[in-house]
């Protein structure tokens, strides 16, 4: 469904061992969201996909010399 779901789903790992646990077991992208939407979080397999390709480039431009514009800058 979107990135925010994906991250609140990430926040709930990060504060529950239990539900860690769970996420353990899964073996897959489809036991993961399966997993996310058996505790209502709307998420799919390409949300997963697409935070993963998001993360890359964010963490790309960052490190780039495209990234150290000052933020609001549209030089």
């Amino acid at each position: 469904m979107s990135r925010e779901a994906l991250s609140a789903f990430v926040h709930a790992l990060e504060h529950s061992a239990s539900l860690r646990r769970q996420l353990h077991g899964c073996s897959d992208d489809a036991e993961i969201v399966s997993l996310a939407r058996s505790l209502d979080f709307a998420i799919n397999r390409a949300d997963l996909i697409e935070d993963h390709q998001a993360s890359t480039l964010e963490s790309w431009f960052s490190r780039s010399a495209l990234g150290i514009r000052p933020p609001g800058s549209t030089d």
